[in-house]
């Protein structure tokens, strides 16, 4: 457990021997799950800090029409609803679920707190997550504010070629996860790429993406 927590964001900067005398005075529990388990509902109370150890998460909102939206896929050593332990309303704004078999370190609040207390690394390293969640659940907002998969697809591929500071992409998420994530059907996603290569606005192959004209990949967005 150690050597997964230690590449961590929450427990950077820690040695394992840190890590071990730390969780010598901080109650804790690791649970199982299974695939396809629900952990969470929207609207449940946070009232645990949870650990992802192994496996993988998904959180979606569903609305009445009971249809579906992707917001994030969770992976290993990433800490679950951070940003919403606190606060007058601390509720998972989403469900979580299971995309395989894993495992979970679980920390109630008031260890948790405890936690931070006692060791002032976590507590800057706590709140960076929380800074960053916050980042990212801004963009979220941002781009569910699209209304078209055309400009959808111009505000992910520009988004992450900032992140990459490149024109060719490599995109790990596959059309039928994109698909997911922006709320729309596979089908719709890739007549919309199809038209956008046609234009020799980018060229889309496998998980290579390469940006052909910048200046209207950002007019798309009015930019």
């Amino acid at each position: 457990m150690y050597q997964i927590l230690l590449n961590s964001p929450l427990f950077k900067g820690l040695t394992i021997d840190e890590l071990n005398d730390l969780f010598l005075h901080v109650k804790h529990q690791i649970r199982q799950f299974r695939n396809g388990e629900m952990l969470a509902q929207a609207g449940d109370e946070v009232d645990k800090a949870i650990i992802l150890l192994e496996g993988r998460l998904q959180g979606e909102m569903v609305d009445f029409a009971g249809n579906s939206l992707k917001i994030e896929e969770l992976d290993p050593p990433q800490m679950v609803a951070a940003a919403f332990l606190f606060g007058p309303k601390s509720l998972f704004p989403v469900y979580l679920s299971a995309k395989s078999d894993g495992k979970i370190l679980v920390v109630t609040k008031k260890e948790f707190t405890a936690m931070l207390t006692l060791e002032s690394r976590i507590m800057v390293n706590y709140l960076n997550i929380v800074s960053g969640k916050a980042q990212f659940l801004s963009g979220k907002i941002n781009f569910l504010s699209l209304k078209t998969i055309r400009e959808k697809v111009a505000f992910y591929l520009l988004q992450q070629m900032t992140h990459s500071g490149k024109k060719s992409l490599s995109i790990e998420q596959t059309q039928t996860n994109l698909s997911e994530l922006f709320g729309v059907t596979r089908p719709s996603l890739s007549r919309t790429i199809l038209e956008m290569e046609k234009q020799e606005i980018l060229r889309w192959s496998r998980d290579l993406v390469t940006i052909l004209d910048l200046k209207k990949l950002n007019e798309i967005l009015g930019r």
